[in-house]
């Protein structure tokens, strides 16, 4: 009977440990979401060229009239932007608020949170 317990207590402590890491990740996630607003471009209005980042892992960059919609996911001090052609951004988490996306051939590009 002791022998019992224990595998139980054993299973509810690696199913609290997975919980807590679940809740952990999705949080995090959850403050990377919002509109950034692209800093430093003279040619274009900020409010004509923005990344949204949604809380379910979709995405949408729009540029003027344009617009790609992409899926993110984040790892480590990266948020990933999935294309939907298959290709792969990395974005640079610079500060809670600033990332940073780096095109090939082309110098970085920074875009601030802002909501």
């Amino acid at each position: 009977m002791s022998q019992r317990i224990q595998c139980r207590e054993v299973f509810l402590m690696v199913f609290l440990c997975l919980l807590l890491i679940g809740a952990a990740s999705c949080d995090r996630k959850e403050r990377y979401a919002g509109i950034y607003r692209e800093q430093g471009v003279e040619s274009l209005k900020q409010d004509e060229n923005y990344i949204e980042l949604k809380e379910n892992g979709q995405g949408v960059w729009r540029v003027s009239d344009d617009e790609a919609s992409f899926s993110w996911r984040l790892t480590n001090d990266q948020i990933r932007l999935y294309t939907k052609s298959g290709g792969v951004i990395i974005v640079k988490i610079e500060d809670k608020d600033l990332l940073e996306i780096t095109f090939p051939g082309s110098k970085s590009r920074y875009f601030k949170k802002a909501l």
